[in-house]
């Protein structure tokens, strides 16, 4: 491996500032007025456009052989960031510093020709990284048969699916011995082998050396190939440090922004229900719903704080096809690991499913059931209170339980819905269930793909396994 003790990139104090004007014409104006002011000496007038920083302060290193993620919300200064270590944009203010050969996957068909075929293509962007023809020409073989696009390679790149053109464009960057590689959420637009075969090579790449700049959304990619992650807010670096540590506080602020776009939304609504009941009513009325929402939110500030979080986003989902007596409400639904709030986990990932429910009566013989389904609506696992043999339990009335269930996820990769429901057992055979509060969907999560090779299944069980050799006499 390359001597790791001079860092391969090394940026000081990044920045990138943009010029937001209000119309085209502000932009000729600003350079006109820029020019002249400037020859005559004078002052500038106020100008007509407003600063937006995409990145500001940005310092970090990175080491041959380092595998580093960028993760960040949309409009952090992700793909700004990317493009100024690759030289492709030049920052504000600050300096980058890059040692040896960048390749970078930064734009679906970016540095190819649409009207060139495949095989020209390869040539072309073999000279634009510094290669002889001699060269492209030896590596060709080997570039054609990892993107595996059959006779489309002699085809113009313009005939090319999204995915055939990212398949060509992967195995040219990675064939050409970069020193950097840069990934800016190429790999989403491959199919599932194909992304597991640019995994193995990416990791072959880092083993041998190459330090790979990783960005992308799917934090469970994130967590499989890089050690080290960067979040990006607001242009800043909010957080450095371990993969799956910062990818948490990533998750975590998502969460954060589905919740308070459901918390805005419950206040609109709440607003237009008042103003409806108050325009149809009279004054006395006007004030007993103001009243009635003072106490519910006098309610929910004496909740615990640890069912709190994400409440609102939780409340938005649980109207879908909700039934039940409401003798007892589920308040929340979480889900943790390792006591942080989570929707991506790993294969057999120790998670922790929170559920609050608040009785409105006093209540007993009650079933707390979960269930875990696809987003098809196929049933994988469940779960309940009967299975856990606590049925004898008695639930006062005004009393808020949380019920944490502690199980393992041996899933199948892929999208999940929690379903949860209280109901009573019918009392004699041939009755029915009688449904206290049922909510279909109350949370999404996502498992990524086992790092060891993907199960063939819903979910994998504990099994023993006896192997008898030499059982013929």
């Amino acid at each position: 491996m390359a001597d790791q003790t001079e860092p391969l990139i090394r940026l000081e104090s990044i920045g990138k500032c943009y010029r937001i004007f209000r119309n085209p014409q502000d932009r000729f104006k600003q350079a006109l007025l820029n020019r002249f002011h400037g020859i005559a000496r004078r002052q500038a007038l106020r100008p007509l456009y407003r600063e937006h920083w995409a990145l500001r302060n940005v310092d970090f290193e990175m080491h041959s052989g380092e595998a580093v993620g960028i993760i960040g919300r949309n409009g952090a200064g992700k793909s700004t960031l990317l493009q100024i270590i690759a030289g492709t944009l030049a920052p504000t203010e600050g300096q980058v510093y890059t040692s040896g050969r960048i390749t970078a996957l930064l734009e679906l068909g970016s540095g190819f020709n649409p009207e060139f075929v495949g095989r020209e293509n390869v040539l072309l962007n073999a000279q634009i990284l510094g290669l002889s023809r001699e060269e492209a020409l030896a590596r060709f073989d080997d570039i054609a048969s990892f993107a595996d696009i059959g006779d489309f390679i002699d085809q113009p790149v313009k005939t090319y699916s999204s995915g055939m053109m990212m398949r060509l464009a992967f195995a040219v960057q990675t064939a050409f011995d970069p020193r950097i590689l840069i990934v800016d959420e190429a790999l989403s637009v491959g199919d599932m082998f194909f992304q597991a075969k640019c995994m193995a090579r990416i990791n072959k790449l880092v083993d041998s050396g190459v330090a790979l700049l990783f960005v992308s959304h799917d934090v469970s990619v994130i967590r499989q190939i890089c050690r080290r992650a960067i979040l990006l807010e607001n242009g800043r670096v909010k957080a450095v440090g371990s993969a799956g540590l910062v990818t948490d506080q990533y998750v975590k602020l998502q969460l954060e922004d589905r919740n308070q776009s459901a918390k805005e939304r419950l206040e609109l609504e709440k607003l237009r229900v008042s103003r409806e009941s108050v325009a149809a009513s009279s004054p006395a009325l006007s004030s007993q719903v103001e009243y009635e929402t003072d106490a519910h939110q006098q309610k929910e500030a004496l909740l615990p704080e640890e069912i709190q979080f994400g409440r609102d986003a939780f409340r938005v989902k649980a109207r879908y096809n909700r039934m039940g007596n409401a003798n007892a409400e589920i308040l929340n639904v979480q889900m943790l690991r390792d006591n942080t709030h989570s929707t991506e986990f790993e294969f057999d990932d120790v998670v922790v499913i929170r559920i609050a429910m608040q009785c409105h009566r006093a209540l007993s013989n009650l079933n707390m059931g979960l269930q875990i389904r696809t987003l098809q609506g196929v049933a994988v696992l469940f779960f309940d209170t009967r299975i856990q043999k606590e049925m004898s339990r008695h639930y006062r009335a005004g009393k808020v339980y949380i019920f944490d269930w502690k199980i393992r996820l041996p899933l199948l990769h892929g999208n999940y819905v929690v379903t949860c429901g209280l109901a009573h057992p019918p009392q004699m055979p041939g009755h029915d269930w009688e449904f206290v509060d049922v909510i279909p969907h109350a949370y999404e999560f996502r498992v990524a793909p086992r790092k060891e090779g993907m199960i063939d299944g819903f979910v994998t069980l504990p099994a023993e396994l006896s192997i008898i050799t030499d059982c013929i006499q």
